[in-house]
């Protein structure tokens, strides 16, 4: 390919990639081509992945003797405190509180609903924290791990230390949002929403590190569940557009009107 063919096509990839990203939003899936999907991409694989977290948090109880280094973690982390700091730890600590996620995330969704239009497409936030919150609840109750053994500058809730269900939260919802603002035609508003939405679930992982919240390996599988929540949901919607796009393009099948 010569270089003038090439740099031809990387010019237009670079235009269309929302394009791309959104190469299923033209089909308009049902409320059953849906459910299908929550169903056996969400929902189920939601067992296995509950399973794992509460096997890893036995062993961080059991075997791991609830993993002693971490507590010197957590108590430099104590020695590094700040008026400044306690303030702005405050902000990302409780911003992500239970019904601040539920409130913002229908706020999200109702924001994706009116710029998109698209129903299916704006349920992707609440299903990626409802998966979140249906792992976590049960997870931290059956591990059952003490919070460190420090001065907690937040009050603690009825949940145990492991995962750490904020840090979960926040990267379900965010990271769901990152990869929804995918479709954004406008690629500098694209980015600003990506770049904040990438940013900010690190920095509540850091804030319950330093208000003597979590350990360290609850905040890392908290993360990891998150992220998993939010690519779950993300793949749950566009298999529900692939599948109404291959309806649509059935020979004798009109698509579903609008």
């Amino acid at each position: 390919m010569s270089t003038h063919t090439h740099d031809r096509h990387e010019r237009h990839d670079r235009h269309d990639g929302p394009d791309r990203a959104d190469r299923y939003g033209a089909a308009r899936p049902s409320v059953g081509e849906v459910l299908r999907p929550i169903l056996l991409r969400g929902v189920l694989p939601r067992l296995l992945v509950f399973a794992l977290l509460i096997a890893v948090g036995k062993i961080i109880m059991e075997p791991l003797d609830e993993i002693p280094s971490e507590e010197v973690i957590a108590r430099w982390f104590v020695s590094g405190r700040t008026s400044v700091l306690n303030s702005v730890s405050h902000v990302f600590s409780t911003a992500n509180d239970t019904w601040w996620t539920i409130g913002l995330a229908v706020v999200y969704a109702i924001i994706v609903l009116i710029a998109t239009r698209k129903w299916w497409l704006s349920i992707v936030p609440l299903l990626a924290i409802t998966l979140e919150s249906s792992i976590f609840v049960a997870a931290t109750h059956l591990v059952n791990r003490p919070r460190p053994e420090v001065a907690h500058l937040d009050p603690a809730p009825p949940t145990s230390s492991f995962p750490s269900g904020h840090t979960a939260a926040s990267f379900a919802l965010y990271w769901s949002l990152i990869l929804i603002a995918s479709r954004i035609p406008n690629l500098a508003l694209r980015r600003v929403i990506q770049t904040l939405c990438f940013v900010f679930p690190f920095l509540v992982g850091w804030a319950r590190l330093y208000r003597g919240m979590h350990h360290q390996s609850d905040v890392l599988f908290g993360l990891a569940l998150g992220i998993w929540c939010a690519f779950t949901a993300v793949a749950c919607i566009r298999a529900a557009e692939r599948h109404a796009a291959e309806r649509d393009a059935a020979p004798g099948r009109a698509p579903l009107s609008r």
